[in-house]
């Protein structure tokens, strides 16, 4: 049997066969601590932690400081946290960086569309077209601006442009679908409604605009359906849910509207629409009382709800107070309310 040598010095003896692991401390690189920071950022983007992820990038800038990724994606960090300024000046180092990175070009522009800059916008939209006759989401954001304007045929154009770029532009069939219906083309705005959903199934506000159209061309059963799938994707959906209401409102179903203007005020507890919606509910059910608090909780709520008045001044004249209930038909008509006009004309002096 062979024995272990031991080498001893002093008082300590160490085993040639089981010594201790002596560890060495790794030291990076400035480029490797660059790429780890830079990596931290990325996932923190994934997980929407925008504050912490441009602290990342900040981090990876420092160790390199012409890293034009990080530069990149700190400026979308930026944009998601409304620092618009910030983000432009970020899309600026990137820039001078690679001056041909077409992203980074594009970005200002939807920085500068943020900020409702409109000339600086068009200036950046048109750089990044120059540069690309075929880069889509600068025809997108061409659309968005003559919708805001309202301005919806020649959105359409610029939406139409935006799709023969990306065939699969999911936002702008959306988009146009949304310019189609403000023209009154419904049928139109169901179509590309449709195709927007089947190109982004999670595309939740595209189903609650879906519902609309079919509200609007009295297809009640697809207008809830379509709702409801919206407010599947989305349970705080305090507009779907309103507007699933309000159809089951208009066919009869008090109950299931109740609930569905309820859970929207749980979602929105002060949402003006959904209140005056209950004070419908109860002007249907005659129970005028109710309907007078919840017509002046709406009107708590926005003090400009045309609608709230009209209901309102129902619920007065229903409780026998024929003045207030004029005063309140007077200022409907004034918002803009049609019925508020003809109540005011045939019950008023």
């Amino acid at each position: 049997m062979k024995h272990l040598l031991l080498l001893c010095l002093g008082f300590m003896c160490l085993s040639t066969a089981a010594q201790d692991t002596v560890k060495v401390k790794t030291v990076l690189t400035p480029e490797q601590e660059a790429d780890l920071a830079y990596n931290d950022g990325l996932e923190l983007i994934t997980k929407k932690d925008y504050s912490t992820a441009v602290s990342q990038f900040s981090k990876a800038i420092s160790f390199k400081p012409n890293f034009e990724r990080a530069f990149y994606n700190r400026a979308v960090a930026r944009h998601e946290l409304r620092q618009f300024e910030e983000s432009i000046q970020d899309y600026n180092h990137t820039l001078l960086v690679n001056p041909t990175n077409m992203e980074a070009l594009f970005g200002k522009a939807e920085n500068f569309y943020q900020l409702k800059k409109k000339d600086s916008c068009l200036t950046f939209i048109h750089k990044t077209i120059q540069r690309d006759s075929l880069f889509s989401k600068a025809f997108y954001l061409l659309g968005q601006l003559k919708f805001d304007e309202a301005e919806y045929k020649e959105a359409i154009l610029h939406y139409n442009k935006a799709i023969s770029t990306k065939a699969d532009y999911a936002y702008a069939y959306n988009d146009r679908a949304s310019a189609k219906k403000l023209l009154g083309d419904d049928s139109g705005a169901i179509q590309d409604y449709e195709k927007a959903i089947a190109l982004d199934p999670k595309l939740f506000f595209a189903y609650n605009n879906l519902g609309s159209c079919k509200r609007n061309k009295g297809d009640h059963a697809g207008a809830v359906e379509a709702y409801t799938k919206a407010i599947d994707l989305k349970p705080d959906y305090f507009i779907a849910l309103n507007n699933r209401g309000t159809v089951k409102l208009n066919t009869g179903d008090y109950l299931g509207a109740m609930l569905d203007f309820e859970e929207a005020l749980r979602q929105k507890s002060n949402y003006p629409l959904a209140l005056n919606n209950l004070a419908s509910v109860f002007i249907k059910k005659q129970d005028f009382k109710s309907a007078l608090d919840w017509s002046n909780k709406a009107l708590n709520a926005d003090v400009n709800l045309g609608a709230a008045y009209l209901n309102r001044g129902i619920a007065k004249q229903m409780l026998r107070d024929e003045e207030g209930a004029c005063v309140d038909w007077k200022k409907a008509s004034e918002l803009g309310i049609p019925e508020g006009k003809r109540y005011h004309s045939s019950y008023c002096n």
